[in-house]
């Protein structure tokens, strides 16, 4: 027994010393790679669990949860639709490639995107909040009068963290690209700092409006950790109207995710409108099931495909393509099989795992149960998922949005009508059933569509090689 604890603690030192040797020294080992963001993901979702057993304990699976957990999905669709989909799509190419050459224009470039992004996003927050009174009944139809009046009110409040969340996630994508995960990753750590001092201290004196307040002091937090790394590394916000040549790219290549992840959060509030009809706390248990699959996603797939974003998009920059190919092919084994042993474990231990991280207080056995069945299912889109987020930002390192987009909207179709055709047969596992087949076929398509952008591109750089005049 001793002699294999040794042999294992020899193999462990061995493979640290080997991701110590390719990131050139323990501060980049510990600042600058994806073990920082699997770190930081690691603390952020101790705090998750932290605030995942509060919510059970003190709420249980019952309408107070269930419309905290749907008020988020109307600004979670402003920020990802109007905000996100420029960030994630067009931001870190278009950065990388300004900061290589000058780091003044890539800021002057960050301020451009903030003052569109910015006035576009209120503009709709305050049309969204004027009419969300309207819209109530067909977002959560299973709601009753009083629970509509509430969802409204909580939802009004949360249309303030969109805010915060545009400055830290342009913020978080200069430091992507800068290669700062530190700071990057901090940030989800802080932001259920937030809503654990919500649940704690704001809600035995506001009620359920306090774990609101919370949640936006949480995003408050998550903007001001990433500000003050970018700050120190140059930028100063200035508002800036000017249409440069690079908002134009970023508003080319935004369209198709703006298109992409408005469809997603379509589906995600699909989701939410099946879980409301199936029950009293199916939005609960769905949304703990949820968070539950998305840890292994967050932190290992998501942790290497962001990692991986940056050190493609430098080598799509110098048009690199054959290594660049290599690069994903390595993290693409590296991805799955990694996360399919993270699912199996998942799957077989989430029982006693809900059981002691939720169980307890107003969450009852049968909310246990229900949970952690949902979780079993929930685990087979783990690999899958995490390998489109790696395939889609291959694809995004090399400014094609329009490909991984029509592929992803494709896909979210189809887990929509899985998912609403299985709900009278298998109740709310269809959810997860169609989330992780949507992946599956995603995931085919995008390998697809990823050899053949290759291809064209060395293909290009080829034609360009042998068209330069001897010498050059």
């Amino acid at each position: 027994m001793k002699k294999h604890l040794i042999n294992a603690a020899k193999h462990v030192h061995t493979k640290i010393q080997a991701h110590r040797e390719a990131a050139g020294s323990w501060q980049n080992l510990l600042l600058r790679s994806s073990l920082t963001l699997t770190l930081t993901s690691g603390m952020s979702y101790v705090l998750g669990l932290v605030r995942d057993k509060t919510f059970a304990y003190t709420f249980g699976a019952g309408p107070a949860l269930d419309i905290y957990n749907s008020a988020f999905v109307v600004p979670d669709f402003l920020f990802a639709v109007l905000v996100s989909g420029a960030l994630a799509a067009a931001f870190v190419p278009i950065f990388t490639s300004l900061d290589e050459t000058s780091r003044a224009k890539a800021i002057v470039y960050t301020n451009q995107v903030l003052s569109y992004t910015l006035i576009l996003l209120s503009v709709f927050s305050v049309v969204f909040g004027i009419f969300l009174p309207y819209l109530a009944p067909y977002l959560v139809p299973g709601f009753d009068p009083a629970q509509r009046a509430t969802y409204v009110t909580i939802t009004r409040y949360l249309l303030v963290a969109p805010f915060f969340f545009t400055f830290s996630n342009t913020f978080g994508n200069a430091l992507l690209s800068t290669k700062d995960f530190l700071w990057y990753g901090l940030a989800p750590v802080l932001y259920n700092v937030g809503i654990v001092i919500g649940i704690f201290i704001l809600v035995p004196i506001f009620g359920l409006s306090g774990l609101v307040y919370g949640t936006v002091f949480g995003a408050a937090l998550h903007m001001l950790i990433r500000a003050q790394a970018f700050w120190r590394q140059g930028f100063r916000p200035q508002i800036n109207f000017k249409f440069s040549p690079e908002l134009k790219e970023t508003l080319l290549l935004m369209l198709p995710k703006m298109l992409q992840i408005g469809m997603w959060q379509i589906m995600l509030l699909w989701f939410i409108l099946l879980a409301s009809k199936s029950g009293e706390g199916s939005v609960t248990t769905y949304n703990f099931a949820y968070n539950f699959q998305s840890v292994p996603v967050s932190l290992i797939g998501l942790a290497i495909a962001l990692a991986s974003f940056a050190n493609l998009s430098h080598l799509s920059a110098h048009k690199e393509y054959s290594t660049f190919a290599i690069l994903v092919k390595k993290e693409t084994i590296r991805i799955l099989l990694i996360t399919s042993a993270a699912a199996i474990a998942l799957a077989a231990i989430s029982h006693p795992l809900v059981s002691i991280l939720l169980g307890g207080g107003k969450f009852t056995p049968q909310a246990v149960n229900a949970t952690a069945f949902l979780i079993s299912v929930y685990a087979f889109s783990v690999p899958l998922e995490s390998l489109m987020h790696l395939l889609t930002r291959a694809h995004y390192a090399l400014k094609n949005t329009w490909r991984p987009s029509l592929i992803h909207i494709g896909a979210i179709l189809f887990s929509i009508a899985l998912s609403g055709a299985l709900l009278p047969i298998v109740g709310l596992y269809a959810l997860p059933i169609a989330f992780s087949s949507g992946f599956g076929v995603q995931c085919i398509f995008l390998g697809i569509s990823l050899w053949h952008v290759l291809k064209m591109k060395r293909a290009s750089a080829a034609a360009l090689e042998l068209s330069l005049p001897e010498g050059i």
